[in-house]
Parts: C-alpha cells; structure tokens; sequence
C-alpha cells in the first residue's frame, strides 16, 4: 500500500511539473509574439509552427497573418501555416491573396497550394508575369533589394547561409537572426540542415546524435534545430533538458526550445524508438563512434 501511495505522489508531481513547464512555454512564445522587435515575432511563429498542427498553434498564425504591422511577420505566419497543413485556415489565406505586400500574397497562393486549394492559381500567375496587382511587382522589389544589398558587403556575405536556412532547413527558416548565427559558423547550416533531415527518420542512432548535439554544439542555431528535431522525434523525458534553454539569451533558442516543449507535452504516450542504447559488449561488436567534437564559431 505504502508502495502504491508513493508512486501516485510521484506521478502527480511528475504531472504538476510538466503542466508547469508547458504553461512556462507558452509564455515564453506569447512573449516572443508581443515584442516590439519584429524579428522576434517572426521567431515565435516559428517556435509555435514547431507546435504542429494544433487548434492554438493555428489561431496565433492566423491572428499574425492578419494583424501584425509588419509584412515579414505576416509572410512568416502565411509560410507557418502551409507547413502546418492548416486547411481550417484556407479562407484566412484566401484573404492574405489580397494582402498589399506581394510576398505576403505570393507566400498565403504557396501555402494554398501546397494545400491542394487551387483558388490561389490566378495569383501566381499574376506573379509569373508581373500584373500582380494593388503591390510592388516582384521583379522591380527584387531588383530594388538586390541594387541595396550588393552596396553592402556583410549582407552580400549572409545570402549563402539566408539561403541555406531557408531552402535546406524549411520549417526553421526564422530569418537574418539566425542567419547570422551560422554565418560566424562555416559548418552550421549544414549541421542544422542535418538535424532537420534526421527528424525525418527518427531512428535510435538519429535520435542519440541529436541529443548529444543539443548538449554539446557551440551554435545556438544549430541547437535551436536540433530541438524542434528533438520536438519531432522525441520523447516527453527530453522535456527537463529543452526546459534548460527556456531563459535562453537568444530568443530563437528560447522559442524553439517552447515549442517542442509544447508538442512532446501533447504527445500521447507512445514506445520510445528513439531511446538511446547502451554501448555493445566490446567482445562481441565494435563500439558506436563517439560524435566529432562541433567546430567552434
């Protein structure tokens, strides 16, 4: 009896203290949205993309695209959304189309489109030959920020890793931030594109380098998509170490970090097929390579 009365007081203070974490997270992201900084919003809808789909996760995308002043923030909720398979948020898109800056419009047609919702197609025509209307045309904003940034050696410098954040890492392209991150980092993008692709297949292997890598990398890029991989294909025992990096000084760590919290507090129990092994017996097999030390920024 006295056996059964302890593991109930454990399990409801291991559930106090999980209820505790996630409420933490969420203010930490709800913090992020309110920032005057619009980079920092940006952040925190991606941290909130790294959610998943979610009833919550969805309304602060949609609330973004619809209100925030700054069309970067609103782009970055249209692209959340499309990566989140939103379709409740189809009709929310569908006004984004009409959006007075043309990223936002273009970004609200792809996420449309990746959709299956093909209402979108007579904007992206407009976008291929230039008559996007009621907005700067893409080929003469292009033009302009291109004549702007080839004045500026330090951002001609940061397209490469822009790029790399973007294209190769998808979901955890949170803008110049990050990209600047990696940029004092030659081997960054390719480690956090490494950790994206591996939450894709989220093997005991994948999941131990992962692990490893959020503990001991000295890019907080990296880490920062090493959790949302970690958010993906872990488990809820990750939690107290993602929790550490909740008062992070970089808000994309701190965002990041909130929202695989989030997403692993809502994951029903399941096998832990990530769950590192102990080393096998050296007398019978090879021991697993350590990982190579990460290269210092």
């Amino acid at each position: 009896m006295r056996t059964l009365i302890l593991s109930s007081f454990y399990l409801a203070l291991a559930t106090a203290l999980l209820a505790s974490t996630e409420t933490t997270s969420w203010s930490v992201l709800k913090e992020g949205l309110a920032s005057g900084n619009p980079e920092h919003r940006k952040q925190a809808l991606v941290g909130i993309g790294a959610i998943g789909h979610t009833p919550e996760a969805v309304k602060l995308e949609v609330d973004a695209l619809h209100t925030d002043k700054d069309p970067e923030v609103r782009q970055m909720a249209a692209a959340q959304l499309g990566l989140m398979k939103a379709t409740e948020a189809s009709r929310d898109l569908e006004v984004a189309l009409d959006d007075p800056d043309a990223a936002v419009a273009f970004t609200a047609a792809k996420a449309l489109w990746d959709m299956g919702n093909h209402r979108s197609k007579g904007e992206l025509q407009d976008v291929l030959t230039g008559q996007r209307h009621d907005s700067e045309g893409f080929v003469s904003k292009n033009v302009r920020d291109a004549k702007k940034t080839m004045r500026s050696p330090s951002e001609m410098a940061k397209i490469g890793v822009k790029e790399a954040s973007g294209a190769l890492l998808g979901p955890f392209s949170i803008g110049v931030t990050a990209a600047e991150g990696m940029l004092k980092d030659g081997g960054a993008a390719g480690r956090a594109a490494a950790a994206t692709m591996l939450a894709q297949d989220c093997d005991a292997r994948a999941f131990q380098l992962l692990d490893w890598t959020l503990l001991n990398d000295s890019n907080w890029a990296v880490k920062a998509a090493v959790a949302k991989a970690i958010g993906q294909c872990g488990h809820k025992e990750e939690i107290p170490k993602l929790e550490t990096f909740l008062s992070d000084k970089h808000p994309a760590m701190r965002f990041m970090a909130a929202g695989a919290i989030i997403r692993l507090s809502g994951t029903a129990e399941q096998p832990i097929v990530a769950q590192a092994q102990p080393p096998a017996d050296t007398n019978t097999a090879p021991a697993a390579p350590q990982p190579p030390q990460p290269n210092q920024p």
